[in-house]
């Protein structure tokens, strides 16, 4: 071990994300506003405190995905827990589990960026570039529409090609307002892909090629008019929406409401709906009431995109809580 950081603690957050933006199955995503924050405390005894969103309900021990996805850093880099310090887990978690806002893939995210800091920190010929830390995300996640905007922020477009797993940013166009509306209810990926099926016909194809590609203009003309009409998919949204009971009544309420359109955020059961600034508070007030009206409570947020990308902050506990150099 290079050096020791006496009463050090290494804080990351991670944004909550939106896969899929309609007709961009596992290929685009976009970073919000709505956080889950990862502190990592050198030199106490090991233990993971959770509070926040789901905070009974998930484990406590090693077999925390924040704390798998510290192994898998580590094991890539030869390393192991005991060229470390000791340490204590705080993760407060604002990103609701099992609600396509990407909860996973931050806890993912959060513990890769919490292990590259410490990595850097005691043993820098070691640490790894952004674009190896996604590959290693999207080793643990199996797809990267939304690990690519928690590490990287903003919208994100990844694909692949003779060089392998490649990211560009897409522009979004600073009227743009997102709002997620969430049901009281969690639907689980698994059940989401399962009912995914296995080949597609030819049209519904060309249909979410002209989609995606409605899609990329309008945000980067920009010409949110484009957005008009709604976004068409016909690869997953077709299959996951009658998972989500009330889902057509909320995207009308919506659109009513003046969104340009309604996604399905990730696998759900979250709505989000795309619109202008000014309309942005009354179209969130009629997805909740929609969904009240159908008996099921509903938490709705307007979000901004979060830009940056994620990084470790170092904070001296003995200095004021000051960021290290």
């Amino acid at each position: 071990m290079t050096s020791q950081i006496p009463d050090a603690s290494l804080v990351v957050q991670v944004p909550a994300t939106s896969a899929n933006l309609g007709p961009g199955f596992d290929c685009l995503g976009l970073a919000l506003q709505l956080y889950n924050t990862f502190t990592l405390r050198v030199g106490q005894p090991f233990t993971i405190e959770v509070t926040g969103e789901s905070a009974d309900s998930l484990p406590r021990s090693e077999d925390n995905v924040v704390m798998q996805s510290m192994r898998l850093v580590f094991d890539a880099a030869g390393l192991s827990l005991s060229d470390f310090p000791s340490f204590a887990l705080a993760l407060d978690n604002q990103i609701p589990v099992s609600s396509g806002l990407g909860s996973s893939a931050s806890a993912i995210v959060g513990g890769i960026v919490l292990a590259n800091g410490l990595v850097e920190r005691f043993y820098p010929e070691k640490r790894f570039t952004r674009e190896r830390l996604l590959d290693l995300a999207t080793e643990m996640e199996g797809h990267p529409d939304n690990v690519a905007p928690a590490l990287l922020g903003g919208a994100v477009l990844a694909f692949r090609d003779k060089a392998g797993l490649r990211t560009t940013s897409v522009p979004i166009p600073a009227g743009l307002r997102f709002v997620s509306a969430t049901p009281d209810f969690a639907l689980s990926t698994e059940m989401a892909r399962r009912v995914l099926p296995t080949e597609y016909r030819r049209s519904d194809v060309i249909d979410n090629v002209s989609q995606t590609a409605r899609l990329m203009l309008a945000l980067a003309k920009p010409d949110l008019d484009l957005l008009r009409g709604g976004l068409i998919d016909k690869v997953h949204e077709p299959y996951r929406k009658p998972l989500v009971v009330g889902a057509d009544e909320v995207e009308r309420a919506a659109v009513a409401a003046g969104a340009f359109a309604v996604t399905l955020s990730g696998a759900g059961p979250t709505l989000l709906a795309w619109c202008k600034s000014d309309v942005a508070t009354t179209v969130a007030d009629e997805m909740t009431l929609a969904w009240r009206n159908l008996g099921m409570p509903c938490r709705s947020l307007v979000l901004l995109p979060s830009m940056s990308p994620t990084v470790p902050s170092w904070y001296d506990e003995t200095t004021a809580n000051q960021p290290f150099s």
